[in-house]
């Protein structure tokens, strides 16, 4: 699927992250990458995630995920 249909196909999901308040949901190729302020909600938000993808025929694939702090988010940042 290419990146641009990837992104309509998951048009719904970036809905779904507005209404968790997320800081940012960025779909690129065949990643999406969240950032939200409160792990409470981004654990709640991966759930809700998971069941959208679901419908969607798709999965979240755990093994490839990263889990930064703010911190560690700020250094991953400035480095680039």
């Amino acid at each position: 699927m290419s990146p641009f249909l990837f992104a309509v196909y998951l048009d719904d999901l970036t809905k779904l992250c507005s209404s968790f308040n997320a800081r940012y949901n960025i779909l690129y190729a065949d990643d999406i990458l969240l950032i939200i302020q409160s792990g409470a909600n981004l654990e709640r938000l991966l759930h809700r995630c998971k069941h959208e993808l679901a419908w969607l025929d798709m999965s979240i694939n755990f093994k490839q995920e990263e889990w930064l702090s703010p911190t560690e988010l700020r250094q991953f940042l400035q480095s680039a």
